[in-house]
């Protein structure tokens, strides 16, 4: 699998954005009726050039989308388009396998850009090492394209090494590319700093530092949606093994204020950037009234990094039986925690006056195979089993310590399809994280010596069927 020329001619004043790599393919969005729509990257190549380019992907594309017409075709003639799904979801075999540059460690996140808009549904993150790639799950057939690869190299402005958390950002109201854009929130390296690449352009635009002592956890953010979608679609929050959670208007790179909250092991933003919910290692779930961005308007810029906040201005809104590693914002208001003992809690979220949120349990399961790590590998963001869900929330993709990935439905908690490999990768086994499409014809799970495993629905195959043999081990 190819990666496009390296991107050396980026415009921008920081240096830390020049010599930032990132590798950048064909970046394809979906428009509204079906076409599909490529920006501008070849700078300074002439239209005429720009033209042929695109003429070619094109036409190169075509069958496959063709074939992606005639899917959604499918779709929107289903009586029901949840059973259709679930359908789907139960004929997946292991067809396609992604080998990404790490030997020695697995994959470790895994990400689909659940953005509202559904222009860039069809583009998922992974992370392994200092390395963060960008793939197209849809607009290339059944085949995985690489879109934009980066590369956390030590430069002037960061330290560089390994990134630990990933989250979208919804640019849509914000991002100046001709054809919109996909920006992409990455925390880690050894000086523990958020950097935001856009996917279009090819280069870091927003660069954050400071405002964590120890290894970044997790990052979640806000979308344009509610009453202001300028000021939710803003919001970053970092939430760090050092015991602090931070609020960032990414926009700008500015610090919007800190909250303490020793033992915190996971995060999840509502979409409206109202909450933040944290999960403690001793399975208490705390709820954050996050600090409102300030608009385009108004005069806001990046400066000095503020003191957390004392714990109390968290308020514990659950219990869990376990410290959650995994906690997602569902469409619908609803909130889903995976617990190191195999517990998933699907919860209602209630917004009341005076800053309050009340958290209704309304379904809960467990799942089969969970490997409980050590309490030292939580709080300094080691091993875990992150699961990932569809657009609407209706279904939820995971694996375990055995190399199994199961889908479930969300609102019963039955397990549809559990899909397993026979191969041993001993201390690698263990699913790091895993996602589905949203049209649920495609499930990933990583797990093995940095392999990104996808089942597919593959017409006139059941799922009886041997799937293709796993790459030697490395020597």
């Amino acid at each position: 699998m190819g990666r496009g020329p390296c991107c050396s001619a980026i415009s921008g004043a920081a240096q830390h954005w020049r010599a930032a790599r990132v590798r950048v393919s064909t970046f394809v969005f979906q428009n509204p009726d079906g076409r599909l729509a490529f920006p501008r990257q070849l700078r300074g190549e002439s239209d005429a050039r720009l033209a042929e380019e695109l003429d070619f992907a094109a036409t190169m594309n075509s069958p496959q989308a063709k074939l992606q017409r005639a899917r959604d075709a499918e779709a929107s003639e289903a009586p029901d388009l949840k059973k259709f799904k679930t359908d789907l979801l139960g004929k997946v075999i292991v067809k396609t396998i992604v080998k990404q540059q790490v030997n020695d460690r697995r994959v470790s996140a895994l990400e689909f850009n659940r953005l509202p808009g559904g222009t860039c549904g069809n583009l998922f993150a992974t992370l392994a090492g200092d390395f963060a790639t960008v793939y197209d799950d849809e607009h290339f057939g059944d085949h995985v394209a690489v879109v934009a690869q980066f590369k956390n190299d030590k430069t002037a402005h960061v330290a560089g090494g390994d990134l630990a958390a990933v989250a979208w950002l919804d640019g849509s109201r914000h991002a100046k590319h001709e054809l919109g854009d996909a920006l992409l929130a990455l925390g880690g390296g050894d000086d523990h700093a958020i950097q935001v690449m856009s996917v279009a352009e090819g280069r870091i635009v927003t660069l954050m530092r400071g405002g964590h002592a120890k290894t970044i956890l997790a990052l979640g953010a806000g979308q344009a949606v509610g009453s202001d979608p300028d000021a939710s679609a803003a919001i970053l929050v970092s939430l760090g093994a050092d015991g602090v959670a931070r609020a960032w208007d990414w926009r700008r790179g500015a610090d919007l204020g800190a909250v303490s909250c020793p033992d915190a092991v996971s995060l999840a933003v509502t979409p409206d950037a109202a909450f933040a919910f944290i999960g403690r290692a001793d399975g208490a779930l705390f709820a954050w009234p996050l600090p409102k961005a300030p608009s385009e308007k108004e005069t806001s810029s990046a400066g000095a990094i503020s003191k957390p906040s004392p714990a109390d201005r968290l308020a514990e809104v659950a219990k869990l039986p376990a410290a959650a590693e995994c906690l997602r914002a569902l469409p619908g208001d609803r909130l889903a925690a995976k617990c190191v003992d195999g517990f998933v809690r699907v919860f209602s979220i209630q917004k009341e006056k005076g800053e309050k949120v009340v958290l209704t349990v309304v379904r809960e399961w467990r799942a089969a195979g969970q490997a409980r790590p050590p309490r030292s590998a939580l709080l300094l963001g080691g091993f875990s089993h992150a699961f990932g869900c569809d657009e609407a929330g209706d279904f939820l993709a995971l694996g375990n310590a055995e190399g199994e990935f199961v889908c479930y439905d969300v609102q019963s908690g039955e397990a549809i399809k559990t899909i397993d490999q026979d191969r041993d990768f001993k201390a690698l086994n263990g699913v790091t994280a895993a996602g589905v499409s949203n049209d649920c014809r495609h499930v990933y799970a990583c797990f093995g010596p940095g392999i990104v495993w996808r089942a597919e629905v593959v017409p006139g195959i059941d799922d009886d069927e041997e799937a293709p043999r796993t790459p030697p081990e490395e020597k």
